[in-house]
């Protein structure tokens, strides 16, 4: 009975302790692994991080903003291909349409004036028969005759009778000559577009967020009337979007819009946010008919090194951005990390940093419209 008892001890024993080895790493797995609510994939998170992010789901999302460019630029180059076959096709029809149109002026100017031949039969006629001719009565009543009349002074003429002397006189030369060769006719040059050397004089728009503060002198101290500066503290890339509708008027002709934003919200909004808003910023300035140019962000002085790798990330995001969209992109660099030209809270610009960022962005706009 003894041993019996020892064994069955020993088996409840070792399930117990295979039971809490199994539980263990089950929960500690739990632990660590979280899923995606979008592809329903796993995820390492991390221990500190409130938000999760899916590589996957990011590739995907960079994937299809990829195929929607891709399918733009496809449509563009259709349009233009579209437009040079009928730019061909006019430049081969144009040649025969002259061409035409010269053969029905010289047949019109060889043959004449077909009104001319009854008129001088009249005439004649009314000159040969401007005498009066004796006539016999009948039925017994007396003859008369009368005396000639004086001719009619109306005068009679064809003034198209030039250009028939002249048709004539040319079929008599083609017929004296012995070669019955034409002369070619020589051509026509081209009309060419004759422009004005004054050009219009366009508008330039500045808009972005506080970093725009005080820069307003330097901007538009070559054309006041002509140029604005719009600062909007604390502003989003989805707060310019709103905003631009009513900066740019329906009268101004091809405006240039000069953006910078995007520095206020690198530190507090994820950059896939921020993309999303710089796409829908996209469709809304292809609308305006303008000139877009958009400044990259400032880097921050001093340790901040996640917003530093954000920062330079979504740089380097927006410059392939705007070569695909055909919008300008002004890069400023590193160079405002100097000392001097930072504020004490390393993320706003001094007063000498505005002033130097002031002057690059009014010779940038001087480049823009020469």
């Amino acid at each position: 009975m003894a041993p019996t008892r020892q064994k069955a001890l020993s088996s409840v024993l070792a399930r117990r302790h295979v039971a809490t080895q199994t539980e263990l790493p089950q929960k500690h797995a739990a632990t660590q692994l979280s899923g995606c609510r979008e592809c329903l994939s796993l995820a390492l998170a991390g221990e500190g991080s409130s938000e999760i992010g899916c590589l996957r789901c990011d590739q995907v999302d960079d994937l299809l903003s990829l195929v929607a460019e891709l399918r733009e630029e496809v449509e563009r180059l259709r349009s233009i291909r579209e437009a040079e076959r009928e730019i061909d096709w006019w430049s081969q029809a144009l040649p025969s349409l002259r061409q035409k149109q010269g053969q029905l002026t010289d047949q019109s100017q060889s043959e004449g004036d077909p009104v001319s031949s009854p008129r001088q039969a009249e005439g004649s006629s009314l000159k040969e028969g401007s005498e009066w001719k004796q006539v016999h009565a009948r039925h017994g009543r007396r003859t008369f005759s009368s005396s000639p009349t004086s001719p009619s002074h109306v005068p009679l003429c064809n003034r198209y009778e030039a250009l028939a002397v002249e048709g004539h006189s040319s079929k008599d030369m083609d017929d004296s000559q012995a070669t019955p060769e034409v002369a070619p006719r020589p051509k026509r040059p081209m009309p060419r577009v004759v422009t004005t050397p004054t050009k219009k004089k366009r508008r330039v728009i500045v808009v972005g967020d506080s970093h725009l503060k005080g820069t307003e002198g330097p901007i538009c101290r070559a054309d006041p009337p002509l140029r604005e500066v719009c600062c909007l503290p604390r502003a989003h890339v989805k707060d310019i979007a709103r905003k631009l509708p009513s900066l740019v008027q329906p009268s101004d002709y091809y405006p240039l819009l000069l953006l910078h934003v995007g520095g206020d919200e690198a530190e507090t909004r994820t950059t896939k946010a921020i993309k999303r808003d710089f796409r829908l910023l996209g469709q809304s300035l292809k609308d305006l008919g303008a000139q877009v140019i958009l400044s990259s962000l400032l880097p921050v002085e001093g340790s901040n090194i996640g917003r530093n790798r954000r920062t330079q990330s979504i740089n380097a995001w927006l410059h392939g951005w705007c070569q695909c969209h055909n919008f300008g992109f002004f890069g400023n660099g590193a160079a405002y990390t100097a000392p001097g030209l930072m504020n004490p809270d390393g993320i706003h610009l001094s007063q000498r940093g505005k002033r130097i960022f002031a002057q690059e962005l009014a010779g940038l706009i001087d480049r823009a419209l020469n």
